[in-house]
């Protein structure tokens, strides 16, 4: 088991030295945005680790992530605009489908901004947030400057975590790894939390 540790370590300390980290990173960012099956925030934070240890720079590392996402968003915003009349037919099918969709585009024509900025916190809303963009002809312009803006505020944060991490623990690759996920964990939780506990509490309202 320490052998095995060890190896893991090693390669951990390879792959945060090598050059080829940001390149990566840069890929994952932009497919993460169409295609959510890749964990661009966990390749931010090891970038972020390997900037506190010295073999990158953490300027660039957020600077690409974001660069990415903007070009993966930006991809499906459009994707969702060439698709509008097929997407809404495909929503129709079913009505917890149409409902989403109905709620999504309304949220956008609403407080657009404010949904496009803190979607990308939970899972997969994020794609349906930019596709349904697209589909209801929401502002490019406007999609443009609240898209750059979350992925700054996301990027910077994720960054932060993974250097804070690979700060305290710079003798250790793998606790900084798990310090910093876990941290990004806990603070995600505690998001979605207070994200739902609101929710909860406009329903009783209304």
């Amino acid at each position: 088991m320490t052998e095995l540790m060890e190896a893991v370590r090693e390669l951990l300390s390879l792959a945060m030295a090598s050059h080829w980290l940001l390149l990566i990173l840069f890929v994952a960012a932009a497919v993460d945005a169409v295609f959510p099956v890749i964990p661009s925030e966990g390749l931010v934070i090891t970038a972020g680790m390997a900037a506190a240890a010295g073999h990158q720079n953490l300027l660039l590392v957020i600077v690409l992530a974001m660069l990415g996402s903007v070009i993966g968003e930006t991809a499906c915003y459009f994707l969702g605009r060439g698709s509008g009349p097929a997407l809404r037919r495909w929503m129709r099918r079913r009505d917890a489908r149409q409902r989403m969709y109905e709620k999504v585009s309304n949220a956008l024509h609403t407080r657009g901004g404010l949904i496009l900025m803190t979607v990308r916190y939970i899972p997969g809303a994020r794609m349906v947030a930019t596709l349904t963009a697209g589909a209801t002809a929401y502002s490019f312009r406007k999609f443009l400057v609240f898209t750059v803006a979350g992925v700054t505020i996301a990027y910077t944060y994720v960054a932060l975590l993974g250097y804070v991490g690979g700060d305290a623990f710079a003798h250790d690759s793998l606790k900084a790894l798990a310090f910093s996920l876990s941290l990004a964990a806990v603070i995600g939780l505690a998001v979605e939390t207070t994200r739902r506990i609101a929710v909860r509490r406009r329903r009783a309202r209304a």
